[in-house]
């Protein structure tokens, strides 16, 4: 299991406020990179400086009351306390996406041809957060990936990883998020962009990924729901997002 280092160990200054208006049971807990360019650090030592340049940024440059992020995940097995649970995070890019999601933050970076390598330490890491979140903080089973709230390419190679499952702390495929989608009205949720993803991707349709499950995203689960044998309903519950991730 990954080792917890407290904000008293890694040096954090004291958040500027502390806001626990946050509903994570409609959510669940999203997953971050650090940049587009590689950032790791070669030795653990040098982690801890690296988490607090990085609330710095956060609180002197930015503005925000504290570092982004509920925890932060190092490539050496060891997972930072950030914001922690019960607390609104400032992570997302989006009002909703800070009201009810938990940000676990990998420190890592870098393009789709160059990134930092990750470890099996950092996912065990990742792992440990999004439990604590869930355990403690009352997060939902939902796991997802910066880019599914906002526009950007966070968490660049990691995303793959969130797709397949490899950071839900059950193992297996990613969890089915626990709420169903379908329409009319176009239902909206983070987890919908998830999904829109994993179907073009894996599964050949050319949805856009915008976490709107509207008309088209409807027409396209008919489709694999026939191709699959399953019920063609148009909703996609367990059944539905379990073969979609199979």
């Amino acid at each position: 299991m990954a080792t917890f280092v407290t904000r008293s160990q890694w040096g954090a200054r004291a958040p500027k406020s502390v806001s626990n208006n946050i509903t994570p049971a409609q959510g669940g807990v999203v997953v971050h990179h650090v940049d587009a360019v590689k950032v790791a650090k070669a030795h653990h030592a040098d982690c801890a400086a690296q988490v607090r340049g990085i609330q710095n940024f956060h609180m002197d440059s930015n503005g925000w009351s504290d570092i982004a992020y509920s925890h932060l995940a190092c490539v050496h097995g060891y997972l930072f306390q950030g914001r922690g649970e019960n607390v609104r995070t400032a992570a997302q890019g989006t009002t909703q996406g800070n009201d009810d999601w938990y940000a676990v933050c990998a420190l890592t970076g870098g393009s789709s041809s160059n990134y930092d390598t990750i470890t099996a330490g950092l996912i065990d890491a990742v792992r440990y957060g999004i439990n604590r979140l869930r355990v403690s903080g009352g997060a939902a089973q939902a796991i997802t990936g910066h880019r599914d709230h906002h526009a950007t390419a966070c968490p660049g190679n990691l995303y793959s990883r969130v797709l397949n499952g490899e950071v839900n702390p059950g193992g297996g495929p990613l969890p089915y998020p626990g709420v169903s989608f379908r329409q009319p009205p176009t239902f909206e949720h983070a987890s919908v962009a998830t999904w829109q993803y994993r179907m073009n991707s894996a599964h050949g349709y050319s949805l856009a990924v915008d976490g709107r499950y509207g008309p088209g995203s409807d027409s396209a689960c008919r489709s694999f729901q026939s191709s699959k044998g399953l019920s063609v309903d148009g909703i996609v519950g367990p059944a539905t997002w379990g073969a979609t991730f199979a």
